[in-house]
């Protein structure tokens, strides 16, 4: 780690593109200054660490998490084929169900006027 001491006024050049100023001490606080360009993220390091950390949550979602999606998708699926046909979205939950072998949704939408 480089140590600097810098007073209010001077400055860090870091590379090319990059220059940190020293603006105004009061007590233990130093307000700086950072001239970089629009490309390079600049954050305090505790939000970048909160972010970090959340990523990492975020990326150890297994499969069986998201297992449902596939199910998401034939919906999908017969919906579209299902407006072609003339039939409701009450008959893609009892085709979804015999897709999954389900037949708690057969039982469920065999009266087509109640609600699920």
């Amino acid at each position: 780690m480089l140590i600097l001491t810098r007073k209010a006024g001077e400055s860090i050049k870091i590379g090319d593109d990059v220059t940190i100023e020293v603006l105004s001490m009061s007590g233990s606080n130093v307000k700086i200054g950072i001239d970089a360009p629009k490309s390079i993220n600049i954050l305090r390091k505790e939000l970048y660490d909160m972010i970090k950390s959340e990523n990492i949550n975020a990326s150890a979602v297994s499969l069986d998490d998201i297992s449902g999606l596939n199910n998401l998708n034939e919906l999908n699926a017969l919906n579209e084929l299902n407006k072609i046909n003339g039939l409701n979205n009450l008959d893609n939950f009892k085709k979804l169900g015999e897709l999954n072998g389900n037949n708690n949704l057969n039982a469920l939408s065999s009266d087509k006027n109640k609600q699920i």
